[in-house]
């Protein structure tokens, strides 16, 4: 009886052993079967390659220009910040257009959102509404252009011009590119 009752303790440690294991192994790695991922057939659209072209073109060589930058990649928050994981929740899955970094310093001097027609809905205005208080709150100028089939270089250089200190880039002039 007594080798019976070690018999039944043994076996339940080692079925509760086995179920920490399996446990910890479903934690470390999910099967979640193949992954589903595709491969996307552009990183932009139609009408940000077009608008792209340009900007570079303007950019000239005093400014990088990144695309699709997530906002969290441009702002941070301060340690000690109250609320900080939910204020960084609100921008880790939001990101800009494009971002003019100076060459040398990589260090981000403008925005630029390409307001589309998606750009009219409520929510989309809601989501413009807080990006726009984001980086008006860190310093960071923004300068939203309305996506048009062409640009006219010269025009979007001036445009830029305005929104960020005049020491800190030269642009290309030139005529319309679409």
């Amino acid at each position: 009886m007594e080798n019976l009752l070690t018999l039944i303790i043994l076996l339940a440690v080692l079925a509760g052993l086995a179920a920490l294991v399996k446990g910890f192994l479903s934690r470390r790695s999910p099967t979640l079967g193949e992954f589903p991922y595709q491969k996307k057939a552009y990183l932009l659209t139609e009408a940000e390659r077009s608008f792209y072209k340009v900007l570079r073109r303007v950019a000239g060589d005093e400014l990088h220009v990144f695309a699709k930058v997530r906002l969290a990649d441009l702002v941070w928050l301060p340690k000690g910040t109250k609320h900080r994981q939910a204020h960084l929740n609100r921008v880790l899955s939001k990101h800009v257009d494009f971002v003019l970094c100076h060459r040398q310093t990589v260090a981000p001097v403008l925005v630029v959102e390409l307001d589309d027609s998606s750009h009219e809905s409520s929510r989309r205005q809601e989501r413009d509404a807080f990006v726009n208080q984001v980086l008006r709150t860190t310093g960071l100028p923004l300068l939203r252009v309305p996506a048009k089939r062409a640009y006219v270089p010269n025009e979007l250089a001036e445009l830029i011009r305005k929104e960020i200190e005049p020491r800190a880039i030269s642009l290309d002039k030139g005529r319309s590119v679409g």
